[in-house]
């Protein structure tokens, strides 16, 4: 009989606990709400601009919300990566602009050269 109490106790216990829960269903368009009832509170969240960043360090996610809407999950890798594409293009974006400046520049020498080379002639 105490086998069998202890048995049944295990159970209740078990039951009352709190179920794991599942990010693998959050997807596009869910609520705010939805999320938290499928993949509990996030490790931290963050505003940026019209954008709320539900941050799952446990889950390596990251869930993007626009107006109470899952815009996007992405996994916090996938994060880094799009952070550091973005960076890199705007490097490129810059040297560019700078190689067009000093070309520019050099053009202008080559001018001012040519001009003082035709008046000696």
């Amino acid at each position: 009989m105490k086998i069998l109490n202890l048995i049944i106790a295990v159970l209740f216990l078990v039951s009352c606990s709190e179920q794991k829960k599942e990010f693998k269903n959050v997807s596009v368009g869910m609520t705010q709400e939805e999320v938290t009832l499928n993949a509990g509170q996030p490790s931290s969240k963050k505003n940026v601009g019209p954008l709320a960043l539900w941050i799952y360090l446990d889950a390596d996610r990251t869930v993007v919300f626009r107006n109470d809407t899952v815009l996007n999950v992405i996994t916090s890798t996938d994060a880094r990566v799009d952070s550091i594409q973005m960076g890199l293009k705007k490097a490129g974006k810059d040297l560019k602009k700078d190689l067009k400046k000093e070309a520019g520049k050099a053009v202008d020498k080559i001018d001012s050269l040519g001009k003082n080379l035709l008046k000696e002639f």
